[in-house]
C-alpha cells in the first residue's frame, strides 16, 4: 500500500504486513486498576512511507484500537493522508476543517454504522460507536492517527498472536 487514493484503501490496512514487519518495543500500561493495556511495535520500514511505529489498544484481553505513529509531522505525505480523510469525511465533529490543522493539530471523526454515517461523541448520544478516527499532532512533534474500534473494519486485528 503505497499512497491512498481514498478513505476505503487507508482503512484497508495490511494487518499481517503491519505485524510480519514489526517488532514489539513495549508494553505501556500504567494502571493496574484500568482494564486497558497498550502495546507498541516499531516497523522495520516505514507504512505509507510515513509511520514508524503502530500501537495496539487491548480491553479485558480483546484488540480494539490500532493507532499509526509517524516522527515526521511536517512531511508530505501527513499533509496529503490528512487531505485525504477530510476530503472523504468533511469537516470534524467540532467543524474543523484542513485549515483549521495548523492551529488545533487535533481533528476527530465518529461513525454510528459501516456506511459511515458520522455521529457525535458527547455523553448523551445514543448511537452506537462503530468507529473513529483521530488524528493528533500535538502529542511530542509527532503525528498519530487513531482508529478507534478498528476491529468493527477488521476483524483480522484480533486474530493475532499480539502478546
Amino acid at each position: 500500500m503505497k499512497n491512498p487514493k481514498n478513505i476505503k484503501e487507508l482503512l484497508q490496512i495490511d494487518i499481517d504486513f503491519l505485524y510480519q514487519n514489526s517488532l514489539f518495543k513495549s508494553d505501556l500500561k500504567t494502571d493496574q486498576n484500568d482494564t486497558r493495556n497498550y502495546l507498541l511495535f516499531d516497523l522495520e520500514s516505514k507504512f505509507l512511507d510515513l509511520f514508524d511505529q503502530f500501537q495496539i489498544t487491548l480491553f479485558d484481553g480483546n484488540v480494539r484500537h490500532l493507532e499509526l505513529i509517524s516522527k515526521d509531522i511536517n512531511s508530505d505525505k501527513m499533509k496529503k493522508i490528512i487531505e485525504l480523510i477530510i476530503s472523504q469525511y468533511g469537516a470534524d465533529e467540532n467543524n474543523q476543517t484542513k485549515s483549521d490543522w495548523n492551529t488545533s493539530k487535533y481533528l476527530s471523526w465518529w461513525f454510528k454504522n459501516s456506511n459511515h454515517q458520522q455521529t457525535i461523541d458527547q455523553p448523551e448520544n445514543s448511537d452506537e460507536l462503530y468507529y473513529g478516527i483521530v488524528v493528533d499532532g500535538m502529542k511530542n512533534n509527532q503525528l498519530n492517527i487513531v482508529l478507534l474500534d478498528y476491529i468493527n473494519i477488521d476483524p483480522k486485528l484480533n486474530n493475532k498472536n499480539w502478546l
